[in-house]
């Protein structure tokens, strides 16, 4: 009762807060044009394209995460098919969604079907004609070739051989190629001399990376500026219900460089909808966000949990990129744009998170 008291004291001081009213696919490896660069690549944005760093890719401020495509253990030709994930594709497009996430072992068990998450949107694109942004990631661990195909990973010369892999079952070069996460076995500069040959070959737009914590991406941008190359992206994870990178400085260092955040998991699992109770249902904290959430989307024009939640991260300057295996699923979230959470409903959510802990 207290609690709510409180909110209601800080409704009225907030007059502003409540708005309601491996099988070749003949490619060429030739660039696309260029989209024209508009915006910042960092900062409050409601629509509209950002630019990802000092690269030359700009795309819209939601993007859509594809880990599940051709994952058959995630349910894929039980539960939904690659139709299902054509009509999601093409309901993300119309609603303004350019950005799309994949990687080499997303759904990799589907490459020899030509099924996999690289292969599906590559397929989607190419039958819509739709210019999208599509960017896919490397794996560093060594013994990742027993999954993909290919050699071990020890040194450069294998990351580039991985990625002319994954531009073959696109069928086009990559606009965006990342190193998916650091490992022992690879020191900074092999894996940023990868990026830099990748370049080199026109075999993507633009390079970033994942995973890396604030003193990894220093070390990586560096390097990368000796080489000549801005560093696009580093996709990390970030949510309402994970704000680490923002307490850490990570989002003020990405900032400070002019390096794109791409935040994935930003629903956490489910958590973050209207279903999250289900996802979660002994959680009396969550069920306490759900509802200032559901309150916050009323009062801005009656968006979804899941609309807040992904505009949050886009105030906070990322470019959330949540799951989507359904056209429902990718209208939802391309709603995410179009509008923005001003200064009040930041600091409501942000105070609530800091006074239940989360």
């Amino acid at each position: 009762e207290r609690e709510r008291e409180r909110e209601r004291e800080r409704a009225t001081m907030r007059p502003s807060f409540c708005l309601c009213g491996g099988h070749h696919r003949g490619v060429r490896l030739s660039h696309r044009r260029d989209r024209i660069q508009v915006g910042a690549s960092a900062g409050a944005q409601g629509t509209g394209d950002r630019r990802l760093g000092k690269s030359v890719l700009t795309t819209s401020s939601v993007g859509l995460g594809t880990l599940q495509w051709g994952d058959e253990k995630c349910g894929f030709n039980s539960q939904y098919r690659a139709n299902d994930l054509e009509l999601a594709f093409k309901e993300a497009v119309e609603g303004g969604i350019t950005f799309f996430d994949t990687a080499e072992v997303y759904g990799y068990q589907q490459h020899k079907y030509l099924q996999s998450s690289e292969c599906l949107l590559g397929d989607f694109a190419k039958a819509t004609g739709a210019d999208v942004t599509i960017g896919s990631k490397v794996f560093t661990i060594p013994w990742t070739n027993f999954l993909v195909g290919g050699s071990p990973r020890l040194g450069r010369e294998a990351l580039v051989e991985a990625l002319k892999a994954s531009v073959d079952r696109v069928g086009r070069p990559l606009d965006l190629w990342s190193i998916h996460f650091p490992f022992p076995t690879f020191k900074q500069s092999v894996l940023m001399d990868a990026l830099k040959e990748a370049m080199d070959l026109e075999l993507t737009r633009a390079v970033g990376v994942s995973n890396y914590n604030g003193q990894q991406l220093e070390e990586a941008y560096l390097l990368c500026e000796k080489s000549g190359i801005p560093l696009a992206s580093n996709q990390i994870k970030f949510s309402l219900l994970d704000r680490k990178a923002e307490k850490e400085g990570l989002l003020k260092t990405a900032e400070d460089m002019d390096v794109a955040i791409v935040a994935y998991s930003p629903l956490e699992g489910g958590k973050l909808t209207a279903n999250g109770v289900s996802k979660d249902p002994n959680n009396n904290k969550l069920q306490e966000l759900l509802k200032l959430m559901e309150f916050v989307g009323v009062c801005n024009g009656g968006k979804s949990i899941a609309q807040v939640a992904l505009n949050y991260i886009v105030q906070k300057g990322c470019i959330p990129i949540p799951a989507a295996k359904t056209a429902q699923q990718a209208k939802e979230h391309a709603g995410a744009m179009g509008w923005a959470l001003d200064e009040n409903d930041m600091a409501v959510l942000d105070e609530k998170l800091e006074y239940l802990g989360l």
